[in-house]
């Protein structure tokens, strides 16, 4: 099994058909600062990976700057088998996403007792390192990582480890990578540097993160060339060519390859220390165990929260629907059934539920964010109707003030706005922008505030805040960023670059979608679909 598919994944689109709910039988919840951690384990084991999470989570934000001090959900299902289910694909071994909603990982609680998965440090939780790593360095909002950096930061993380006093141990050699490293294709520093806009093909890919991982080792572990890598980030950033950038930071990059060659070859990788001391983890972890009715309903919370579409939203909505009646006044369950009813388009049923949630619970923000996506479906289905988009946004604009820093009600008002053909208010742009510094990770929003900037003619901003998708990883050689970006290097101006990103339907990124209710299915059809086993 391929190590590369473990470690290359990314969230997207899922099916779900057929998948059951997870087999927990006893879920208990840990949770600290930024973790909410939900797994069926004894709760000491819990308590203890959930500490190690916040130990991992204090070394990024200190040694990257970070600022944000958003919440991460963790699941961790029975198998490796129920992450495949619930990815949607095999040789997953965990994922982990952050939209404006909240931040999502799914990891197994073990990993298959097979040769390839008792090598070195790959575990569950360096998985989760990996992935969590990525979403740490885009919460950096003030800088961009090329792809090279990214994975091999992402790899070079992953195998930290804390000793037995709490130090951080950074730098272990990933012995995941060892064959990668000495019997890939070995690609130089020069051609590293300059894949930026550059998609590798194939098994090409494995260089970003073996090839990566040995650059990053180098550049900042060895002592060897003390602050050029920072250096070099410094340039990009400041909009320097990359390859350019690198012969001015790293001078002859031929004796940089050969510098390389040598370390990799000797296998004697050193590691650095991060005092305990130095080190702000928060300790605090809460364990307790589920009510009945959230321990019923997580297991359909959960396929809800990592993804539907047209085909398997409704099934789960109907398997949740008896949970939901038996537990009618719990404000955790009513929440979830509004979002698998919206996801479902059943808007009657979602607005009763996000209703019953508030009555519990008055001050439960999702509940009102789902108010008023009802509200602005139904002002679709009527024509754009005035009143119906004012009572939406007045939801949206409830949800923010009890939540400020909580994305979600800031892309909801936007993108109110723009479904209509409106060009969003001062007060939305704002919003977007506040939602992308909160969750710069979210590719979406970023891509909606890339269009904020381009109206108000802020080339530079756009650009900026473009860069993280244009030189992403996992994206695609032709992806709509990677072209927009060119447009915006080549000199175009406000209406060249307005008219490129709508060109590329970057424009159209909305979370709304006009709905025909006259083709809304037979009540008596809907309650006798029957998912599939």
């Amino acid at each position: 099994m391929s190590f590369r598919k473990l470690l290359s994944a990314s969230l997207a689109a899922v099916s779900l058909a057929g998948l059951a709910a997870p087999a927990q039988a006893e879920w208990i919840e840990a949770k600290s600062k930024h973790f909410t951690v939900y797994g069926d384990m004894k709760p000491d084991d819990l308590k203890a990976r959930t500490l190690e999470l916040e130990k991992f989570d204090a070394v990024l934000r200190g040694l990257f700057n970070v600022q944000t001090d958003d919440m991460a959900t963790i699941y961790y299902v029975a198998t490796m088998g129920d992450v495949e289910k619930l990815y949607g694909r095999q040789g997953v071994g965990g994922f982990y996403n952050a939209t404006a909603q909240g931040a999502l990982g799914v990891i197994p609680e073990r990993l298959p007792n097979m040769p390839n998965f008792a090598v070195g440090t790959f575990t569950p939780e360096r998985i989760m390192f990996h992935e969590y790593t990525h979403h740490m360095l885009l919460s950096n909002s003030g800088k961009y990582f090329p792809a090279w950096a990214t994975e091999g930061l992402a790899e070079l993380f992953m195998s930290v480890r804390f000793d037995d006093k709490g130090n951080a141990i950074v730098g272990g050699p990933n012995t995941n990578r060892l064959f990668d490293i000495g019997a890939a294709s070995r690609w130089s520093v020069a051609q590293l540097l300059g894949n930026g806009m550059v998609r590798p093909k194939g098994d090409d890919g494995i260089e970003l993160y073996s090839r990566g991982w040995a650059l990053c080792h180098y550049l900042l572990i060895s002592g060897k060339r003390p602050g050029q890598f920072f250096k070099y980030i410094d340039a990009i950033n400041a909009g320097d060519d990359p390859l350019k950038a690198g012969k001015q930071v790293f001078g002859d990059l031929d004796q940089l390859d050969k510098e390389i060659e040598r370390y990799i070859r000797a296998s004697k990788f050193p590691s650095s220390l991060i005092p305990v001391d130095k080190i702000k983890t928060p300790l605090d972890v809460a364990v307790r165990n589920l009510s009945p009715s959230e321990g019923a309903m997580l297991p359909f919370r959960l396929q809800s929260a990592v993804g539907v579409n047209d085909k398997t939203a409704r099934p789960l909505a109907l398997r949740a629907r008896p949970i939901a009646t038996t537990f009618a006044n719990d404000p955790f369950v009513q929440r979830a059934m509004a979002e698998m009813e919206y996801d479902a388009k059943d808007y009657d049923a979602a607005d009763a539920a996000a209703d019953r949630a508030l009555a519990a619970d008055p001050k439960n923000v999702m509940a009102m964010v789902y108010k008023g996506r009802v509200a602005v479906q139904r002002a679709l289905a009527k024509n754009n109707d005035p009143a119906l988009l004012k009572e939406g946004r007045r939801w949206f604009l409830a949800a923010n003030k009890l939540a400020p820093d909580f994305a979600q009600p800031f892309q909801s008002y936007y993108d109110s706005f723009v479904v209509v053909g409106q060009v969003p208010p001062a007060g939305a742009d704002t919003g977007i922008n506040r939602a992308v510094y909160l969750v710069p990770s979210d590719e979406s929003l970023r891509a909606r505030a890339v269009m904020s900037a381009l109206r108000a003619g802020d080339i530079k901003l756009a650009k900026f805040i473009l860069a993280p998708l244009a030189y992403a990883p996992h994206g695609a050689t032709d992806n709509p960023f990677t072209k927009l970006m060119a447009a915006i290097t080549a000199g175009g101006d406000k209406a060249a670059l307005l008219a490129k990103a709508k060109e590329l339907k970057i424009d159209q990124m909305n979370e709304f979608k006009p709905v025909d209710f006259t083709k809304k299915d037979d009540a008596k059809k809907v309650e006798g679909d029957k998912p599939k086993a």
